[in-house]
């Protein structure tokens, strides 16, 4: 990603960057980036500009402005009905309009117009971002900012180019009264360790909890992502931060907590029944279903010996997996459900209704239902109505795929039925999310859950309710309190049969002045919220949270789904020597590509900056024959690999090109697996359950197996299973039981004298270093020289691994 200007229409000198200030401020698990960039036309003749900014996924605009000459135009949140008017009452008077638009999901570019020959431009953004959070370590992520030049012999690129070449080689880059400044305050809730993938940095501490990150001052430039990894060095499972402040004369404050339960000791062998309910109807034919297929293996993949399931495909009519009611789970039925999915295919309608009766009706109690659709439901109140009946001790999660399926519905459905429901559109898997759900529902979770908030007088909080939280997955409570903050804070809840109590001491909390940012946290949470209980509500009481929403998004100037912005003209009046303020109306247009995109190749989308023509030598040749390499980097991308890979898992938990295959084979796959799953940078915690049958797996086979063990396959698995410890993959009794094979691996290795250069090998080389040794080399060692071959997709899982841990070691 990367901020800059392109030049649409103009000569081929076009735009400059003169200067670039980013300050951040962090507090606790979120931040506010503002970016700052001066750009300057150098060219003989006047442009046309487009701005181009990416924010990340999780992130909302929190400001943007803009001086272009001698004007300055500031973003203003207005609700969309009114800013519609506005703009259509402009071009009635045929006044010019500013064009803010979403190209591509997180990625915006704004018109800006005119820029004349040596004018120069000002542009400040802002937003806020909930930081990723991994392997106890938040993730920043700063788009790269740059000039985008175009690529023609006679403009002044080639010397950019070259001098970006140079810097690169080490050599010094001389660019003419250019600056860069970098600020990021941080204010965390325990010490951090600090580090960037690409850039130097200097870290200024202030105590534990506070710092300031700067780039070092080598930098001239800023070319590539801004990457800042801050990994917690302990922590707690109830921590937070308070802000505090007077809104009329009052004493208000924000409280926040952030809970990252740790439930393994409340783990039980518990049997689960599951029931699967998959629309087959014409309207999912196509990626849609077969996208569903591949969850659907996901999903059986997941379960456990003991498990009980059953699915059924909604088509003109019902088909049933297992005509006898629930199937146990083992080797045989999996083995059996995968064929059977693989062959669901299309029909015209499909009958939502009766597969949820017979869910409810013919398959037991106590059962968790999912079901798959894109259906629009005519009779849904009967449904609902149906299901609050006959409901019993069943839970349901529904997932609604594409914008077309009926999100009142699946939310009324999911609400009524203590589950949860997910919708998957704008180009996200649904595998993906489903795994993520599934991966819930299958762990333990806090529920029946109450706050007890002492002594604090609450106007409201975030979330209002709590349904459950989850084990190590991060939860944030945020509270509104009129008059002082302190004492103590108690949650409450239970796990299964079990209590869960916590006792927080708002004493303890950090209350920095960078902890002003939780105020705007605050606000986008609550906007967020009640967007959600739109989605369940009709008539005055959806309008009445309507009119919520608005409030809230103008008065903080976060942007909603209710509203947009529009530009507030700033300029001086000399003469009767006043600011005076003029509405500029801003079009909004969600349209997937603005006209002038089209009209020109962009190679990188995520750009940012001026648009111009791209020159013909920057389009990519489609008929360009592709060695092998091209090709297997093209077909199999590392989260494609992992997703393939993960649908051939047995039930056992073991991973092999053939199921007869020997012990020895199937652990040798199973460890190359487990590789494959824990370098890299995919979010891989969709797959925490199938890793931990692929861990269990292994554990047991070496306590039974009793046969000549291979070194290098002991290797592997050394490496695997202390990789899958360190990044918290194995959970609780497959930690105990990770260590114990690793020490009886090494033992077994150690008693061997053949084996005692590699041993050592392990525990002086690196991680990386040791994982290269397990593939081919080239004669001089210089690289890796492995064949990989890719045929039947189902019968390559050791090569399709290989090529996996090879992709994920560019990472390291």
């Amino acid at each position: 990603m990367a901020y800059g200007i392109k030049e649409i229409k103009g000569n081929n000198e076009g735009i400059i960057l003169k200067k670039v200030s980013i300050n951040g401020n962090i507090c606790g698990s979120y931040a506010e980036v503002s970016i700052h960039q001066v750009y300057e036309n150098d060219g003989k003749s006047d442009i046309e500009g487009v701005y181009f900014f990416p924010i990340p996924k999780r992130a909302i605009i929190s400001g943007f402005e803009a001086e272009i000459g001698g004007r300055t135009l500031k973003a203003v949140v207005e609700e969309k009905e009114k800013s519609i008017k506005i703009y259509e009452n402009a071009k009635l008077r045929g006044d010019n309009a500013f064009l803010l638009e979403e190209f591509k999901q997180h990625q915006f570019k704004i018109s800006i117009g005119k820029i004349i020959s040596g004018e120069t431009v000002s542009i400040k953004l802002s937003y806020i971002n909930e930081l990723e959070y991994k392997d106890n370590t938040y993730k920043l992520v700063i788009p790269a900012v740059f000039e985008q030049k175009n690529l023609n012999e006679d403009s002044k690129i080639n010397s950019f180019k070259n001098n970006v070449i140079d810097k690169f080689l080490g050599k010094k880059y001389e660019e003419n009264d250019f600056e860069l400044k970098t600020n990021i305050l941080v204010e965390s809730l325990c010490k951090l360790d600090f580090n960037s993938l690409y850039h130097k940095i200097d870290v200024e501490r202030d105590g534990d909890t506070i710092a300031k990150i700067t780039l070092n001052e080598e930098y001239e430039s800023m070319d590539k992502d801004f990457i800042l990894y801050m990994k917690e060095q302990e922590h707690l499972e109830a921590d937070g931060m308070i802000y505090e402040y007077k809104e009329k004369g009052e004493e208000r404050g924000i409280v926040y907590i952030r809970m990252l339960p740790k439930l393994d000791h409340f783990e039980e062998d518990v049997e689960e029944n599951y029931v699967f309910l998959i629309d087959i109807s014409d309207t999912m034919e196509g990626e849609k279903l077969e996208q569903a297929k591949n969850a659907l293996q996901l999903c059986i993949r997941n379960l456990s010996k003991g498990d009980k399931f059953d699915i059924v495909a909604m088509g003109d009519s019902l088909k049933y997996f297992s005509e006898e009611g629930m199937a146990d789970f083992n080797a045989d039925t999996l083995r059996s459900a995968s064929r059977w999915i693989d062959n669901l295919s299309i029909e015209s309608d499909a009958d939502i209704f009766e597969g949820l009766k017979y869910a409810l009706e013919n398959e037991g109690g106590h059962n968790t239902i999912l079901i798959f659709t894109d259906d629009q439901v005519e009779e849904e109140e009967e449904i609902l109505s149906y299901v609050r009946e006959h409901l019993d001790d069943n839970r349901i999660f529904s997932f609604g795929i594409d914008s077309a399926a009926n999100n009142y519905f699946l939310n009324k459905l999911a609400h009524e039925s203590f589950g949860k429901a997910e919708f998957i559109n704008n180009g996200k898997r649904i595998e993906d999310i489903v795994l993520r759900q599934f991966r819930r529902i299958q762990s333990p979770e806090v529920d029946d859950i109450q706050i007890d908030w002492g002594n604090l007088k609450i106007a409201s909080t975030y979330p209002r309710t709590i349904e459950y939280m989850y084990d190590r997955e991060p939860f944030s409570i945020f509270a509104n309190v009129i008059g002082e903050v302190g004492g103590e804070v108690t949650i409450k809840g239970k796990v299964g049969n079990k209590d869960y109590i916590q006792k927080i001491n708002l004493d303890n909390f950090n209350t920095e002045e960078n902890a002003t940012l939780l105020k705007k946290v605050w606000a986008r949470k609550r906007i967020k919220s009640i967007e959600l209980n739109m989605k369940v509500e009709r008539g005055e009481k959806r309008e009445a949270m309507r009119k919520k929403v608005v409030e809230l998004s103008k008065n903080n100037g976060l942007l909603s789904q209710e509203t947009t912005f529009i530009f507030m003209e700033l300029r001086d009046e000399p003469v009767l020597g006043i600011e005076l303020r003029n509405i500029i109306p801003l079009k909004v247009n969600e349209s997937t590509l603005a006209d002038e995109l089209e009209k020109f190749d962009i190679e990188d989308t995520d750009v940012v900056g001026f648009i111009y023509k791209a020159h013909e030598d920057l389009l990519e040749d489609n008929n360009k024959v592709m060695n092998d390499n091209e090709y297997l980097d093209r077909k199999y991308p590392h989260e494609k690999l992992l997703r393939v890979i993960a649908k051939n898992q047995f039930a056992d938990g073991a991973f092999v090109d053939y199921e007869d295959s020997s012990t020895e084979d199937k652990i040798e796959t199973t460890a190359m697996v487990l590789l494959a799953f824990t370098i890299g940078d995919e979010d891989i915690d969709i797959y925490f359950n199938q890793l931990n049958k692929s861990i269990e797996f292994l554990t047991q086979s070496y306590t039974d197996m009793n046969v000549n063990l291979s070194s290098i396959i002991a290797k592997m698995t050394i490496l695997a299973l202390t990789r899958c410890i360190d990044k918290n993959i194995s959970k609780g009794r497959n930690t105990e039981k990770a260590m114990y094979t690793i020490n009886y691996l090494y033992k077994i290795l150690n008693e061997r004298e053949n084996d005692k250069v590699l041993v050592n090998n392990l525990i002086e080389y690196s991680f990386k270093k040791n994982v290269i040794s397990l593939f081919n080399m080239s004669e001089d060692g210089s690289s890796i020289n492995e064949k990989i071959v890719i045929d039947d997709e189902r019968n390559s899982i050791f090569n399709m691994a290989k090529l996996a841990v090879l992709k994920g070691l560019k990472t390291l």
